[in-house]
Protein backbone atom coordinates (compact mmCIF):
# COMPACT_ATOMS: atom_id res chain seq x y z
CA UNK A 1 0.00 0.00 0.00
CA UNK A 2 2.18 2.57 1.17
CA UNK A 3 4.99 1.80 -1.98
CA UNK A 4 2.15 2.69 -4.11
CA UNK A 5 1.95 5.88 -2.84
CA UNK A 6 5.60 6.61 -1.83
CA UNK A 7 6.64 5.53 -5.11
CA UNK A 8 4.91 6.43 -8.01
CA UNK A 9 3.03 9.30 -7.50
CA UNK A 10 4.05 11.67 -3.90
CA UNK A 11 0.74 14.11 -5.49
CA UNK A 12 -1.21 11.71 -4.35
CA UNK A 13 0.09 11.17 -1.71
CA UNK A 14 0.04 14.49 -0.14
CA UNK A 15 -4.01 14.93 -1.80
CA UNK A 16 -4.55 11.47 0.31
CA UNK A 17 -3.33 12.83 3.65
CA UNK A 18 -5.20 16.17 3.14
CA UNK A 19 -8.72 14.27 2.39
CA UNK A 20 -7.40 12.56 5.67
CA UNK A 21 -7.55 15.37 7.43
CA UNK A 22 -10.15 16.59 6.75
CA UNK A 23 -11.74 14.14 7.83
CA UNK A 24 -10.22 14.22 11.04
CA UNK A 25 -11.17 17.90 11.60
CA UNK A 26 -14.38 17.40 10.88
CA UNK A 27 -15.18 13.86 12.51
CA UNK A 28 -13.66 16.31 16.16
CA UNK A 29 -16.08 18.68 15.23
CA UNK A 30 -19.06 16.18 14.99
CA UNK A 31 -17.40 15.04 18.50
CA UNK A 32 -17.48 18.75 19.78
CA UNK A 33 -20.73 19.18 18.74
CA UNK A 34 -22.47 16.22 20.08
CA UNK A 35 -20.27 15.47 23.72
CA UNK A 36 -22.30 18.75 25.20
CA UNK A 37 -25.88 17.77 24.35
CA UNK A 38 -24.77 14.05 24.88
CA UNK A 39 -23.83 14.56 28.67
CA UNK A 40 -26.69 17.03 30.24
CA UNK A 41 -28.73 15.21 32.31
CA UNK A 42 -32.33 16.02 30.59
CA UNK A 43 -30.72 13.94 27.96
CA UNK A 44 -30.41 10.72 29.74
CA UNK A 45 -33.89 9.52 29.31
CA UNK A 46 -33.77 9.23 26.04
CA UNK A 47 -30.29 7.54 25.37
CA UNK A 48 -29.66 4.28 24.91
CA UNK A 49 -26.27 4.14 26.42
CA UNK A 50 -27.71 5.07 29.59
CA UNK A 51 -29.46 1.58 30.08
CA UNK A 52 -26.02 -0.38 29.36
CA UNK A 53 -24.35 2.16 31.83
CA UNK A 54 -26.85 1.73 34.43
CA UNK A 55 -26.78 -2.03 33.71
CA UNK A 56 -23.26 -2.08 34.54
CA UNK A 57 -22.94 -0.17 37.46
CA UNK A 58 -26.31 -2.12 39.04
CA UNK A 59 -24.45 -5.40 38.50
CA UNK A 60 -21.10 -4.40 40.24
CA UNK A 61 -23.43 -3.47 42.68
CA UNK A 62 -24.32 -6.94 42.93
CA UNK A 63 -27.47 -6.37 41.74
CA UNK A 64 -30.37 -7.00 38.75
CA UNK A 65 -29.51 -5.24 35.51
CA UNK A 66 -32.29 -6.27 34.01
CA UNK A 67 -34.60 -4.88 36.70
CA UNK A 68 -36.37 -1.76 35.34
CA UNK A 69 -36.96 -0.43 38.88
CA UNK A 70 -33.31 -0.39 40.13
CA UNK A 71 -32.32 2.13 36.44
CA UNK A 72 -35.45 3.79 37.31
CA UNK A 73 -34.36 4.43 40.87
CA UNK A 74 -30.79 5.27 39.69
CA UNK A 75 -32.18 7.66 37.00
CA UNK A 76 -33.93 9.63 39.38
CA UNK A 77 -30.91 9.43 41.43
CA UNK A 78 -29.03 11.48 38.99
CA UNK A 79 -31.66 13.36 37.22
CA UNK A 80 -34.57 13.66 39.59
CA UNK A 81 -36.91 12.49 36.95
CA UNK A 82 -37.77 8.95 35.44
CA UNK A 83 -38.04 7.49 31.93
CA UNK A 84 -40.31 8.95 29.69
CA UNK A 85 -40.65 6.00 27.79
CA UNK A 86 -42.92 2.85 28.21
CA UNK A 87 -42.10 0.65 29.04
CA UNK A 88 -39.08 1.75 30.97
CA UNK A 89 -35.88 1.05 28.30
CA UNK A 90 -33.62 -1.59 30.03
CA UNK A 91 -30.48 -3.33 29.08
CA UNK A 92 -31.93 -6.61 26.84
CA UNK A 93 -28.75 -8.42 25.64
CA UNK A 94 -27.60 -11.55 27.28
CA UNK A 95 -25.37 -11.57 30.37
CA UNK A 96 -21.82 -11.51 28.31
CA UNK A 97 -23.11 -8.55 26.72
CA UNK A 98 -23.53 -6.95 30.50
CA UNK A 99 -20.02 -7.77 31.36
CA UNK A 100 -18.68 -6.03 27.82
CA UNK A 101 -20.49 -2.41 29.27
CA UNK A 102 -19.81 -3.19 33.16
CA UNK A 103 -16.57 -1.17 33.54
CA UNK A 104 -18.17 1.98 31.46
CA UNK A 105 -19.85 2.16 34.95
CA UNK A 106 -16.84 2.72 36.69
CA UNK A 107 -17.28 6.03 36.08
CA UNK A 108 -19.49 8.74 36.34
CA UNK A 109 -22.51 8.72 33.28
CA UNK A 110 -20.86 12.26 31.15
CA UNK A 111 -17.50 10.72 31.65
CA UNK A 112 -18.34 7.63 30.53
CA UNK A 113 -20.73 8.49 27.71
CA UNK A 114 -17.61 10.65 26.34
CA UNK A 115 -15.67 6.89 26.35
CA UNK A 116 -17.92 5.29 24.44
CA UNK A 117 -18.37 7.84 22.14
CA UNK A 118 -14.77 7.66 21.28
CA UNK A 119 -15.05 3.77 21.21
CA UNK A 120 -17.56 3.72 19.21
CA UNK A 121 -16.40 5.90 16.41
CA UNK A 122 -12.99 3.86 16.42
CA UNK A 123 -14.71 0.50 16.20
CA UNK A 124 -17.34 2.14 13.33
CA UNK A 125 -13.81 3.49 11.52
CA UNK A 126 -11.89 0.19 12.21
CA UNK A 127 -14.49 -1.98 10.65
CA UNK A 128 -14.92 0.56 7.62
CA UNK A 129 -11.26 0.42 6.95
CA UNK A 130 -10.55 -3.50 7.24
CA UNK A 131 -13.58 -4.43 5.15
CA UNK A 132 -12.46 -2.11 2.60
CA UNK A 133 -9.03 -4.08 2.59
CA UNK A 134 -10.79 -7.39 2.57
CA UNK A 135 -13.35 -6.55 -0.11
CA UNK A 136 -9.86 -5.01 -1.97
CA UNK A 137 -10.89 -1.44 -2.12
CA UNK A 138 -7.75 0.49 -4.06
CA UNK A 139 -5.52 1.25 -1.32
CA UNK A 140 -5.44 5.20 -3.06
CA UNK A 141 -8.53 5.78 -2.04
CA UNK A 142 -8.68 4.43 2.01
CA UNK A 143 -10.62 7.62 2.54
CA UNK A 144 -13.66 6.69 0.87
CA UNK A 145 -14.57 4.27 3.56
CA UNK A 146 -14.37 7.45 5.89
CA UNK A 147 -16.69 9.20 3.43
CA UNK A 148 -19.27 6.27 3.63
CA UNK A 149 -19.37 5.96 7.04
CA UNK A 150 -19.96 10.18 7.70
CA UNK A 151 -22.58 9.30 5.11
CA UNK A 152 -24.35 5.97 6.48
CA UNK A 153 -27.48 7.13 8.64
CA UNK A 154 -27.75 4.04 10.99
CA UNK A 155 -24.25 4.74 11.68
CA UNK A 156 -24.83 8.78 12.25
CA UNK A 157 -27.74 7.06 14.66
CA UNK A 158 -25.36 5.02 16.68
CA UNK A 159 -22.91 7.61 17.35
CA UNK A 160 -25.81 10.12 18.62
CA UNK A 161 -28.33 7.42 20.43
CA UNK A 162 -25.24 5.02 21.57
CA UNK A 163 -26.30 2.23 21.04
CA UNK A 164 -24.12 -1.02 21.32
CA UNK A 165 -25.05 -2.27 17.61
CA UNK A 166 -21.26 -0.71 16.60
CA UNK A 167 -19.88 -4.20 18.44
CA UNK A 168 -21.91 -6.09 16.17
CA UNK A 169 -20.24 -4.87 13.18
CA UNK A 170 -16.96 -5.03 14.53
CA UNK A 171 -17.55 -8.48 15.35
CA UNK A 172 -18.60 -9.47 11.85
CA UNK A 173 -15.68 -7.59 10.11
CA UNK A 174 -13.02 -9.11 12.71
CA UNK A 175 -14.60 -12.84 12.05
CA UNK A 176 -13.81 -12.03 8.19
CA UNK A 177 -10.78 -11.05 9.19
CA UNK A 178 -9.60 -13.74 11.20
CA UNK A 179 -11.92 -16.67 9.05
CA UNK A 180 -9.96 -15.59 5.32
CA UNK A 181 -7.12 -13.03 6.07
CA UNK A 182 -4.91 -15.03 9.20
CA UNK A 183 -6.83 -18.53 9.22
CA UNK A 184 -7.03 -17.92 12.84
CA UNK A 185 -10.14 -20.29 14.27
CA UNK A 186 -9.85 -19.10 17.99
CA UNK A 187 -10.24 -15.92 17.08
CA UNK A 188 -12.96 -16.17 14.57
CA UNK A 189 -14.68 -17.42 16.94
CA UNK A 190 -13.84 -15.03 20.25
CA UNK A 191 -15.19 -12.53 17.65
CA UNK A 192 -18.54 -14.44 17.72
CA UNK A 193 -19.19 -13.43 20.85
CA UNK A 194 -20.08 -9.87 20.09
CA UNK A 195 -21.87 -10.81 16.86
CA UNK A 196 -24.45 -12.29 19.53
CA UNK A 197 -25.07 -9.85 21.30
CA UNK A 198 -28.11 -8.78 19.86
CA UNK A 199 -28.78 -12.48 18.05
CA UNK A 200 -32.00 -11.50 16.59
CA UNK A 201 -30.72 -8.86 14.12
CA UNK A 202 -27.80 -11.00 12.96
CA UNK A 203 -29.81 -14.48 12.86
CA UNK A 204 -29.14 -15.84 9.48
CA UNK A 205 -25.25 -15.19 9.89
CA UNK A 206 -25.31 -17.26 12.76
CA UNK A 207 -27.57 -19.80 11.64
CA UNK A 208 -24.82 -20.27 8.53
CA UNK A 209 -21.54 -20.02 10.66
CA UNK A 210 -23.44 -22.87 12.65
CA UNK A 211 -24.13 -24.86 9.45
CA UNK A 212 -20.86 -23.90 7.46
CA UNK A 213 -18.81 -24.90 10.81
CA UNK A 214 -20.45 -28.49 10.65
CA UNK A 215 -20.04 -28.90 7.09
CA UNK A 216 -16.26 -27.66 7.61
CA UNK A 217 -15.64 -29.49 10.05
CA UNK A 218 -14.22 -26.00 11.95
CA UNK A 219 -14.87 -27.28 15.46
CA UNK A 220 -12.40 -24.84 16.76
CA UNK A 221 -14.44 -21.90 15.73
CA UNK A 222 -17.69 -23.08 17.41
CA UNK A 223 -15.96 -23.96 20.62
CA UNK A 224 -13.79 -20.95 20.81
CA UNK A 225 -17.36 -18.99 20.32
CA UNK A 226 -18.75 -20.96 23.44
CA UNK A 227 -16.26 -20.76 25.37
CA UNK A 228 -16.00 -16.38 25.13
CA UNK A 229 -19.60 -15.95 25.75
CA UNK A 230 -19.54 -18.73 29.05
CA UNK A 231 -16.47 -17.10 29.88
CA UNK A 232 -18.12 -13.27 29.90
CA UNK A 233 -21.30 -14.53 31.41
CA UNK A 234 -19.03 -16.30 34.09
CA UNK A 235 -17.69 -12.91 34.56
CA UNK A 236 -21.14 -11.39 35.22
CA UNK A 237 -21.39 -14.49 37.73
CA UNK A 238 -19.26 -12.88 39.85
CA UNK A 239 -20.87 -10.39 40.87
CA UNK A 240 -24.32 -11.84 40.20
CA UNK A 241 -24.75 -15.53 40.24
CA UNK A 242 -28.34 -15.50 39.29
CA UNK A 243 -27.70 -12.91 36.17
CA UNK A 244 -29.00 -15.86 33.76
CA UNK A 245 -32.04 -16.46 35.72
CA UNK A 246 -32.17 -12.55 35.56
CA UNK A 247 -32.10 -12.95 31.70
CA UNK A 248 -34.43 -15.60 31.10
CA UNK A 249 -37.02 -14.06 33.14
CA UNK A 250 -36.75 -10.44 31.22
CA UNK A 251 -37.15 -12.23 28.42
CA UNK A 252 -40.07 -14.56 29.40
CA UNK A 253 -42.41 -11.08 31.47
CA UNK A 254 -43.37 -9.69 27.70
CA UNK A 255 -41.09 -6.84 27.76
CA UNK A 256 -40.24 -7.23 23.92
CA UNK A 257 -44.49 -7.39 23.24
CA UNK A 258 -44.32 -3.88 24.17
CA UNK A 259 -41.72 -2.50 21.59
CA UNK A 260 -42.82 -0.97 18.02
CA UNK A 261 -40.09 -1.81 15.90
CA UNK A 262 -39.34 -1.07 12.29
CA UNK A 263 -40.23 -4.75 10.95
CA UNK A 264 -42.78 -6.49 9.09
CA UNK A 265 -43.93 -8.63 12.23
CA UNK A 266 -44.70 -5.47 14.03
CA UNK A 267 -46.23 -3.81 11.00
CA UNK A 268 -48.92 -7.23 10.69
CA UNK A 269 -49.20 -6.66 14.78
CA UNK A 270 -50.10 -3.75 15.00
CA UNK A 271 -51.85 -2.34 12.21
CA UNK A 272 -53.79 -5.50 10.91
CA UNK A 273 -54.33 -8.84 13.22
CA UNK A 274 -53.78 -7.45 16.30
CA UNK A 275 -50.89 -6.62 18.62
CA UNK A 276 -51.67 -9.79 21.21
CA UNK A 277 -50.45 -12.31 18.26
CA UNK A 278 -46.29 -11.72 18.88
CA UNK A 279 -45.93 -15.23 16.99
CA UNK A 280 -46.27 -12.88 13.69
CA UNK A 281 -43.15 -10.83 14.41
CA UNK A 282 -41.25 -14.58 13.56
CA UNK A 283 -42.95 -15.08 10.25
CA UNK A 284 -40.34 -13.21 8.15
CA UNK A 285 -37.59 -14.97 10.25
CA UNK A 286 -39.31 -18.20 9.20
CA UNK A 287 -39.41 -17.74 5.65
CA UNK A 288 -35.88 -15.90 5.50
CA UNK A 289 -34.61 -19.54 7.58
CA UNK A 290 -36.74 -21.57 4.10
CA UNK A 291 -34.75 -19.35 1.78
CA UNK A 292 -31.42 -19.72 3.75
CA UNK A 293 -31.92 -23.25 3.46
CA UNK A 294 -32.45 -23.28 -0.30
CA UNK A 295 -29.74 -21.02 -0.49
CA UNK A 296 -26.99 -22.99 1.51
CA UNK A 297 -27.92 -26.22 -0.66
CA UNK A 298 -27.13 -24.21 -4.04
CA UNK A 299 -24.34 -22.45 -2.87
CA UNK A 300 -22.58 -24.37 -0.27
CA UNK A 301 -19.67 -26.47 -2.61
CA UNK A 302 -18.30 -22.87 -3.82
CA UNK A 303 -18.81 -21.03 -0.24
CA UNK A 304 -17.22 -17.72 -0.14
CA UNK A 305 -17.58 -15.26 3.21
CA UNK A 306 -16.46 -12.28 1.39
CA UNK A 307 -19.63 -12.79 -1.28
CA UNK A 308 -22.17 -14.53 1.27
CA UNK A 309 -22.15 -12.40 4.16
CA UNK A 310 -23.92 -9.15 3.02
CA UNK A 311 -26.26 -11.33 1.73
CA UNK A 312 -26.69 -12.67 4.55
CA UNK A 313 -26.88 -9.40 6.84
CA UNK A 314 -29.15 -7.74 4.57
CA UNK A 315 -31.88 -10.37 4.65
CA UNK A 316 -31.44 -10.76 8.58
CA UNK A 317 -31.94 -7.19 8.54
CA UNK A 318 -34.98 -6.91 6.32
CA UNK A 319 -36.54 -10.48 8.17
CA UNK A 320 -35.64 -9.71 11.85
CA UNK A 321 -38.40 -10.47 14.09
CA UNK A 322 -37.24 -7.18 16.36
CA UNK A 323 -34.63 -4.38 15.18
CA UNK A 324 -34.32 -1.09 14.51
CA UNK A 325 -32.54 1.09 11.76
CA UNK A 326 -29.51 1.88 13.96
CA UNK A 327 -28.72 -2.12 13.96
CA UNK A 328 -28.05 -1.43 10.55
CA UNK A 329 -24.92 -0.30 11.19
CA UNK A 330 -23.83 -4.03 10.80
CA UNK A 331 -24.79 -3.43 6.79
CA UNK A 332 -21.18 -1.71 6.79
CA UNK A 333 -19.42 -4.99 4.80
CA UNK A 334 -22.26 -4.90 2.38
CA UNK A 335 -21.87 -0.83 1.73
CA UNK A 336 -18.47 -1.31 1.07
CA UNK A 337 -18.56 -4.45 -1.38
CA UNK A 338 -20.53 -2.06 -3.13
CA UNK A 339 -19.03 1.49 -3.00
CA UNK A 340 -15.65 -1.29 -4.13
CA UNK A 341 -17.86 -2.11 -7.41
CA UNK A 342 -18.75 1.38 -7.95
CA UNK A 343 -15.21 2.71 -7.48
CA UNK A 344 -13.59 -0.13 -9.59
CA UNK A 345 -16.01 0.89 -12.42
CA UNK A 346 -16.28 4.63 -11.65
CA UNK A 347 -17.00 6.05 -15.01
CA UNK A 348 -20.11 4.47 -15.67
CA UNK A 349 -23.15 7.33 -15.34
CA UNK A 350 -24.80 4.32 -13.29
CA UNK A 351 -22.08 4.46 -10.72
CA UNK A 352 -23.15 8.49 -10.16
CA UNK A 353 -26.66 7.62 -10.22
CA UNK A 354 -26.13 4.86 -7.57
CA UNK A 355 -23.70 7.18 -5.17
CA UNK A 356 -26.71 10.05 -5.88
CA UNK A 357 -29.17 7.13 -4.47
CA UNK A 358 -27.24 6.16 -1.60
CA UNK A 359 -27.19 9.46 -0.72
CA UNK A 360 -30.86 10.11 -1.15
CA UNK A 361 -31.52 7.29 1.34
CA UNK A 362 -29.25 8.02 3.87
CA UNK A 363 -30.62 12.10 3.76
CA UNK A 364 -34.16 11.08 3.81
CA UNK A 365 -33.57 9.02 6.91
CA UNK A 366 -31.78 11.55 9.03
CA UNK A 367 -34.80 14.55 7.83
CA UNK A 368 -37.45 12.13 8.30
CA UNK A 369 -36.26 11.12 11.44
CA UNK A 370 -36.31 14.57 12.91
CA UNK A 371 -40.56 14.26 13.12
CA UNK A 372 -40.85 10.59 12.33
CA UNK A 373 -40.02 8.09 15.69
CA UNK A 374 -38.53 4.62 14.39
CA UNK A 375 -41.54 2.54 14.00
CA UNK A 376 -41.95 4.39 10.42
CA UNK A 377 -38.81 3.20 9.01
CA UNK A 378 -39.50 -0.13 7.73
CA UNK A 379 -38.61 0.89 4.05
CA UNK A 380 -34.88 1.35 5.24
CA UNK A 381 -33.30 -1.92 4.92
CA UNK A 382 -35.17 -2.94 1.71
CA UNK A 383 -33.93 0.27 0.30
CA UNK A 384 -30.57 -0.67 1.31
CA UNK A 385 -31.54 -4.56 -0.22
CA UNK A 386 -32.25 -3.27 -3.65
CA UNK A 387 -29.51 -0.59 -4.00
CA UNK A 388 -26.79 -3.63 -2.89
CA UNK A 389 -28.63 -6.30 -5.25
CA UNK A 390 -28.62 -3.81 -8.25
CA UNK A 391 -25.11 -2.92 -7.97
CA UNK A 392 -24.13 -6.78 -7.44
CA UNK A 393 -26.36 -7.78 -10.70
CA UNK A 394 -24.95 -4.74 -12.98
CA UNK A 395 -21.20 -5.04 -11.24
CA UNK A 396 -20.37 -8.36 -10.25
CA UNK A 397 -19.77 -10.33 -12.97
CA UNK A 398 -18.10 -7.15 -15.02
CA UNK A 399 -14.28 -7.42 -15.43
CA UNK A 400 -14.10 -4.08 -12.89
CA UNK A 401 -16.77 -5.73 -10.60
CA UNK A 402 -16.11 -9.16 -10.76
CA UNK A 403 -13.57 -9.43 -7.65
CA UNK A 404 -11.45 -12.66 -7.27
CA UNK A 405 -11.82 -12.54 -2.84
CA UNK A 406 -9.66 -15.11 -1.17
CA UNK A 407 -12.83 -18.08 -0.88
CA UNK A 408 -13.82 -17.90 2.65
Amino acid sequence: MENELNGKNPNQKTRYRIVLWILLILGLLVLAYLAPTLTKPEYYSSDDFFPYWAAGKILLSRQNPYDPQLKENLQIKLTGHGSDRYPIAIMLNPPWAVTLVMPFGLVNYPTSRLIWLVFSIGCIVFSAQLNWRLYHGPPRQRWIPWVVVLLFAPAISVLEVGQISALILLGVTLFLYFTISSKNDWAAGASLALVAIKPQVIYLFLLAILVWVIHQRRWKILLSAVLSALVLSLIAMLFNPRIIQNYLIMVQTGYLTELATPTLGAYLRFFWLGTDKFWLQFVAPAIAILWFAYYWYKHHHTWSWLNEVPILLLVSTVSAPYTYTYDQIILIPAIIQAVVWLVLDWKRWSTLIFALLFLIVNILDLVLHMRLSDFWFVWMAPALFIWYLLIRRMYANSSAGAQKPVPG
